[in-house]
């Protein structure tokens, strides 16, 4: 069952001030169920396999995407020693949020039984690769296992191979202790057989048999974090053609859309697209960027010119951008400064001149963030891609720190605000330790509230408070949030 969530929103009242009312809650962290029923012999695996697995790993996990901060840093990392650089886990700077390690590979090639075992070459023993993987979470970051690549094809096919790769990736992840699973699916895993036109109802086995098998796998784990990255042909490409591998993810996307934690569809090594809006836009772009983004964002036509099936869009929050981090890491290098103009426009409704026009111009604040290709490559080129993009990436988002002293004991375990700058409204992300009374105050830089007003008291959990700006002038203004009688204050920018 979802976990539940109460979500609460201040809204203005007009001259009468603030007013709080409360929303129902509504399930977040939904496990994915597959798109049809599973076959007997899967149903007998998955019984028996609950029944027997009493790993640590395998009971029901701490929800590993509430620790996670709003805005992503994602990095795959090189179970390989050599070229370009040799990397240990505890040596990725503290600027990644999340770190996926590349890759589990089939025991056999195109299978569907998994296998993965550090690189001796740098970890000689997998005593030190679990410790590091550990050191990683305690500094607050998740590790996840990515399967696949682009040198390694996953083939699930039948009812046998999709038990196989349950037990295997069961085995993975409780023997390594990642906090969830990538899924890096290229070349011939995924490919739509003649007659499969329909993404909400797919007949492929290929694809029938993975949706089966990563469901039951994720529902094993339902606090595990699940991510993906395909390839814009897998994705966007099923705007101009559903066929062979033209839109082979979306069957795939489409039946775990609740579950997914963020996909991170790689912008690189691809050619021109077809925007949602029918014109075509060329990689390491920002009207490229801001055009694939938003085909997952507001939704897009599969099959455009025959079918025209409507692909209904995911959250914002689950939607992330997959760059190289150099020239050398793959096709379709994006310098920053353009990468910058994609967010800003994607994010906060910022212009830059191109050509491409958002079908929601005030943004998507909820975006997620930046996923690379890799770290490695990011230590290669002197940290250029993680320095850069963190910097504005933060600058998204108020991590509001306390007037006085940090105390353990205060009730409020985390706040975030964002986006930041803001153009319609704020939202005030909290998570508390236990039951508090909260406030939350905007005020502008003489002091005066222009918006605020007691919500009462809040249980342990998280929260957002939604602050209306849409009418307030340009300026700077001081967001305070007090918990508990303590206070923390961070500053807004609100343009217009």
């Amino acid at each position: 069952m979802p976990s539940m969530r109460a979500i609460w929103f201040i809204e203005a009242d007009g001259d009468a001030g603030i007013r709080c009312r409360s929303q129902a809650p509504i399930g977040v962290d939904s496990i994915g169920a597959p798109s049809k029923a599973l076959s007997p012999t899967l149903l007998w695996f998955v019984t028996a396999l609950l029944l027997a697995v009493t790993a640590p790993g395998a009971a029901v996990a701490g929800h590993a995407e509430r620790d996670l901060p709003g805005k992503l840093l994602i990095g795959y990392w090189h179970n390989w020693a050599g070229w370009p650089v040799t990397l240990r886990l505890t040596e990725i700077p503290a600027s990644y949020d999340v770190v996926v390690v590349a890759f589990a590979t089939p025991t056999v090639p195109a299978g569907a039984t998994m296998r993965f075992a550090p690189d001796p070459g740098i970890y000689p023993t997998g005593g030190e690769f679990v410790a590091d993987v550990q050191a990683l979470q305690a500094q607050g970051k998740k590790v996840l296992i990515s399967i696949g690549g682009g040198a390694d094809p996953i083939t699930v096919d039948d009812p046998t191979d999709a038990a196989s790769f349950v037990t295997s990736m069961s085995g993975i992840l409780d023997q390594y202790g990642f906090d969830g699973v990538d899924v890096d699916l290229e070349g011939g895993s995924l490919a739509l057989d003649p007659g499969d036109d329909d993404f909400r109802s797919p007949t492929s086995p290929r694809i029938v048999y993975f949706i089966e098998a990563l469901s039951t796998l994720m529902a094993l784990y339902p606090g595990h974090l699940l991510s993906a990255a395909p390839e814009t042909a897998q994705v966007q490409g099923g705007y101009q053609a559903y066929s062979g591998i033209w839109g082979a993810y979306l069957p795939v996307i489409h039946a775990l859309r609740e579950r997914w934690s963020f996909i991170h569809v790689q912008h690189y090594n691809t050619g021109s697209m077809f925007g949602r809006d029918g014109n075509i836009y060329e990689p390491a772009t920002a009207d490229f960027h801001a055009a694939m983004a938003e085909m997952l964002l507001a939704g897009f036509t599969v099959d455009v010119w025959d079918r025209a099936i409507p692909f209904p869009p995911l959250r914002q929050d689950q939607v992330a951008i997959g760059l190289p981090a150099g020239p050398q890491a793959g096709g379709g290098y994006t310098p920053p400064d353009l990468v910058h103009q994609a967010l800003d426009y994607l994010i906060r409704g910022i212009p830059f001149g191109g050509r491409y026009e958002l079908a929601n111009p005030d943004g998507y604040p909820a975006f997620r963030g930046l996923m690379t290709w890799s770290i490695n490559w990011d230590s290669y080129y002197g940290y250029e891609f993680s320095r850069s993009h963190r910097t504005y990436l933060d600058g998204l988002t108020i991590s509001v720190p306390e007037e006085d002293d940090p105390d353990a004991s205060s009730e409020l375990a985390e706040l975030r605000a964002f986006p930041n700058p803001a153009r319609r409204d704020i939202a005030v992300r909290y998570r508390l330790r236990g039951d508090a009374e909260v406030e939350c105050e905007l005020l502008d830089l003489r002091g005066r509230s222009v918006r605020g007003r007691i919500c009462q008291s809040r249980s342990a959990g998280e929260h957002v408070i939604r602050l209306e700006v849409a009418d307030l002038p340009s300026g700077i203004y001081s967001l305070r949030v007090t918990v508990a009688g303590r206070s923390r204050v961070g500053r807004i920018a609100v343009i217009r």
